[in-house]
Parts: structure tokens; sequence; C-alpha cells
């Protein structure tokens, strides 16, 4: 009976552990029961949507990626805290950093183009920067005139650059070691134009007080000065015969003057343009003269008699310069209306307007291959462009102040004088490559 009871008290333990550890009786032996299930916060979505392609994270863990104008769902809870993190390829990563509210549906928008446009802009300007210190390299200056540099011209084998300057004289340079050759002087006003002969061996200048003067360019010395003095203005551009026999000169007046180089005598005045005369320039046969003007027009003329062939008209603003190609067939005119124009020599027609300066287009040069055209303005940049189809091929910056541009004769060298009464000397050579 002591075996019963001890039992007895033995089950009613064993049952009361069994109470106690969530565990019941049954027929077929104890079960355990269900645990109760632990509380659940409200869920909600997170829709993340990118204007650009990217990666994306949620709380530092990847997520995959989002294309361009896509977005990605995830479950999130209410009452969250979560960092989202997207980035582009190769572009700083944007942060958005949120609490998930009582919204069923929590969006996050992630703009990363302004943050492209940012980082292209600061790369952009750093490769800027690049190049024009490699153009610095490449960049002479020539210092002499005393005041600022008007008018400048290679000589035909472009050793030798002439400058004219309000300080009333000419300088003759070594182009090569930047040496200072000879001083001209003898003007009594501003040089407004300067121009060599064929064979270099002549420089004639245009000058503010309306009179053209020959200069020996070996030794500086002056060989002949001659006028019009019938009208008094500036003689704004000067420009020999293919022969060197014949001086073309911009006059006052609206007119075109030939002159005898040798003797200094008026051949013949050419009449038509309504605003003084800025430019002129002999075709390489020599036949043809082309004339810009202040009236916006260009004219070309039979250079042996004078006589108007064809009145070009396009520009809307003042001509600066008018010059041939080397094989005669393209004529190209710049404007203060900011445009290049290109010419058929032959028949007049407009070929290609070239668009992409911002300010005056002061002076441009053909390749020697009659295939590109490089030009400078006054934005401070010069254009290479593609003489054929017209499209601009490449645009450099430069610093300074444009007053007057040339090219030498294979258009591989530029010259530019400017207010700082200094000359730039920029070998180009290389961007025809």
């Amino acid at each position: 009976m002591c075996r019963s009871k001890l039992a007895g008290w033995t089950l009613a333990a064993v049952m009361a552990v069994a109470a106690i550890h969530g565990m019941a009786q049954h027929e077929e032996g104890p079960i355990l029961l269900p645990k109760p299930k632990p509380a659940t916060r409200p869920s909600a979505t997170l829709l993340v949507m990118c204007d650009l392609a990217c990666n994306w994270k949620l709380d530092g863990k990847a997520r995959g990626r989002i294309t361009a104008g896509n977005s990605a769902t995830v479950p999130v809870s209410l009452g969250q805290h979560v960092m989202v993190a997207a980035t582009p390829d190769g572009l700083d990563k944007v942060e958005k950093e949120l609490s998930i509210e009582g919204a069923k549906q929590t969006v996050v928008r992630i703009e990363l183009n302004p943050v492209r446009e940012a980082r292209l802009k600061a790369e952009q300007e750093a490769r800027d920067k690049a190049v024009q210190e490699a153009q610095e390299k490449q960049m002479r200056t020539l210092r002499g005139h005393s005041y600022a540099v008007l008018s400048i011209a290679f000589s035909p084998d472009g050793r030798t650059l002439a400058s004219g300057s309000y300080d009333d004289t000419i300088k003759l340079w070594d182009t090569a070691s930047g040496q200072l050759l000879h001083t001209l002087q003898g003007n009594s006003w501003y040089v407004a134009s300067v121009a060599f002969s064929p064979d270099g061996r002549a420089l004639a200048s245009g000058s503010y007080d309306n009179k053209i003067k020959i200069w020996d360019t070996s030794n500086g010395q002056l060989l002949l000065t001659f006028q019009d003095t019938s009208v008094l203005g500036v003689v704004q551009s000067v420009a020999f015969s293919r022969d060197g026999r014949t001086l073309a000169s911009g006059s006052p007046g609206k007119t075109i003057k030939l002159w005898n180089v040798s003797s200094g005598q008026l051949l013949r005045t050419l009449e038509g343009h309504s605003a003084d005369v800025r430019s002129v320039a002999f075709s390489p046969d020599g036949r043809t003269l082309a004339s810009g003007s202040e009236d916006n027009t260009i004219r070309l003329w039979d250079a042996a008699s004078g006589q108007l062939l064809r009145t070009l008209e396009g520009h809307t603003k003042a001509v600066c310069f008018v010059t041939f190609s080397p094989d005669g067939r393209t004529l190209a005119s710049g404007s203060d209306d900011t445009f290049i124009k290109l010419w058929d020599a032959a028949s007049g027609q407009l070929l290609h307007t070239l668009e992409g300066h911002t300010g005056t287009v002061e002076s441009a040069a053909f390749s020697l291959d009659d295939r590109t055209l490089t030009s400078a303005g006054q934005d401070h940049t010069i254009k290479q462009w593609d003489a054929v189809s017209g499209q601009l091929q490449r645009t450099f910056q430069v610093t300074g102040t444009f007053f007057a541009v040339t090219f030498s004769s294979d258009g591989h060298t530029l010259a530019w004088g400017s207010d700082n009464n200094t000359i730039k000397l920029w070998d180009l050579s290389g961007i025809h490559e």
C-alpha cells in the first residue's frame, strides 16, 4: 500500500511538471502545446524610383539595379527608419534617409542626373584646363609695342611677322626665335593694316592718316608713300596682286583703290559699296579681287578691268574679312554677325553658313589641301571646320582680347595682337592631324 501511495505521488508530480512545461496528458501520451506568436508590426511598401539607371541599397544591403525611369519595391515595416542609397556607374552616390510613417506605401525619388551633370561638368572643366595649359605651352609672346596691336601679317614663307600698332610703328619679327628684327617708323597715326608682297621683299601699310607706305623688309627702309587726297579716313585693308605690281586698298569713301606699287600712281577706283570697305583680297590666280564692306556685302571684281562681277549678300552685319582657298574655288567671309560663309567663287552661290562663334569673326585661313578652315573670333575661341561639309570639328579656348588676328599661309600658325600691347604666336599644326 505504501508502494501504491508513492506511485500516486510520483504520477501527480509528473503531471505537475508536465503542466508547468505546457504538456498535457493524452491517451497516446503527452503532446507540445503551441507557443503564443510574438506581436508583429503593420507592414508597408517602399517604392524606390531613379531618374537614371542605378544600383541601389537599403540600409547598406545591395538590392539590385533599377533601369532609368523605372522603380523597385521592397516590403518594410511602419515606424522603421531606413537609408536608401543609389549610384549610377562611375558617379557619386545619392542617399535618402527617411522613416516609414503610417502610409501603406512610401515613395522615394532619387535624382542622379544633377549629380551626373555636376560630375561631367567638373570633368570637362578639368579637361579644358589641361588643354589650355598645353596650349599655353605652345604659345609664344612677342613684346615690344607700347600700345595695342591693331594689325598683323605673316610673310609668304611664314618666317617673318609684321605688326602695326596704336603706337604709330610697324615691327618686323623673326617668328622662329621671336626676335625683333626692325622697327619701321614714319607713320603719323595708328597703323590699321599691313601686308607682304608675294616675294616677301616689300611690306605695305595703311594708316589712320589715309596714307599707304611701302617698306623694304630687309632693312626696314621706307620706299614710297602715296595717298588719295580727295577723301580722308582710314586705310583699313591692303593686299598685293599675285605679281606684286598692284596694290589694292580698302579706302575711305566706300571705295577700293588700285595702285601701281613702283610709282604710287592711282590706277583705278572701284565704286559700288555703300559703306567703308574693311577687307580686300586677290584670288590665287590674280584675276579676281574680293572686297568686304560695312554695308554687309561682298563684291567680286575683275582685277584687270575693275568691272563688278557680282555682289554676294547674306551677312546681316559688317563683313570683317574675305579670303580665298588655295585653289581659288571657295571664298570665305566672316562678319560681325558671328557667322562665316563659304561661297563658290565662280558663281557666287552660297555653299555653307558656319555657325558656332558667339562674337565677331575676325579672320580665317584654309589649309593647303582646301579641306579645313580655321577661324578666330572675338569670343576667344579658335574653331576648326570641315571646309567641304561646313561641319564644326574642334573648338579651342584662348585668353586675351583680339584686336587683330591672322594665320600663316599654311594655316598652322595663328598670331593675334591684343590690347595688352603683345602678340601671341600659337602653333596649331597638331590640330590639323
